[in-house]
């Protein structure tokens, strides 16, 4: 169950979108929220107070009048990190950020947050109106996909869906090998059943597919047919790690979001 989420805002309407997301959840779950704003070195008073009076603004607006925003001054990487840390989140919330970025998400101040967090992270992109209904996990045989699903499975209500992809890798061109496709239903049909018993019985469904071809294109082919609210992906992917340790597939859809998109590493 989550119990603590954090967000951390930086005065855009992207990040607004992530504190409707995040009050929905703590309403959904019983969590508790906090909200995080950290100040720039340069900032002066004034701009304190303007910041100050922002935030509780938005903590009104979405019915968290009675609370009261964190404001920090220094690095944002730093402090969200230390934040997280020591008020014990078990779930991270940010904005899209750095939309019009030439260098697109790498190098950002996610991808930073991202690499050394200790809860899962959440960039919510969308309006949340309404409880996630859809969500698809894409699950390797790695333990940050596997916890990616398990964090997914807490953020779902009851009567919602989450569908499981797994994706038996072989190049297009070489056509199918159905041969090698039933050795991996098989491996995933095993994962999937060790996985379930440990998933709390909360009424979300769950569903499964397995496709073959490659990952990129299936991924896609997956959120195009069952269009999900929520994405969740593994920090990152056996046998294709960059050098910050985030898989190629993973920096994609955070680059380019399709939905709301849930990581765990």
């Amino acid at each position: 169950m989550v119990q603590h989420i954090l967000v951390a805002h930086d005065l855009t309407p992207e990040a607004d979108r992530a504190l409707q997301r995040g009050a929905q959840l703590a309403r959904q779950s019983g969590a508790r929220l906090s909200l995080l704003h950290v100040l720039d070195e340069r900032d002066n008073g004034a701009d304190e107070v303007a910041a100050r009076s922002l935030l509780q603004n938005r903590l009104q607006h979405n019915g968290l009048g009675d609370q009261q925003p964190w404001l920090r001054r220094g690095n944002p990487v730093e402090e969200v990190l230390t934040q997280a840390r020591g008020l014990e989140a078990d779930l991270l919330v940010l904005g899209r950020h750095h939309r019009d970025s030439t260098q697109g998400f790498a190098g950002t101040t996610l991808e930073r947050i991202l690499l050394a967090t200790p809860a899962p992270l959440l960039l919510a992109i969308a309006p949340a109106e309404t409880p996630y209904s859809q969500a698809l996990a894409a699950l390797d045989f790695s333990p940050c996909a596997t916890r990616a699903l398990q964090c997914a499975w807490r953020l779902l209500p009851a009567g919602a869906e989450l569908h499981a992809l797994n994706v038996d890798e072989v190049a297009e061109v070489h056509g199918p090998d159905e041969s090698g496709l039933a050795l991996q239903q098989e491996l995933f049909d095993q994962l999937l059943e060790d996985i379930q018993a440990w998933l709390p019985d909360s009424g979300v469904r769950l569903s499964y597919s397995l496709y073959q071809g490659e990952r990129s294109n299936c991924l896609e082919a997956a959120i195009g047919e069952l269009q999900p609210q929520l994405l969740a992906l593994g920090g990152h992917s056996r046998g294709e790690l960059s050098s910050a340790l985030l898989g190629s597939l993973t920096r994609q859809f955070l680059d380019q979001p399709p939905c709301d998109v849930l990581v765990a590493r």
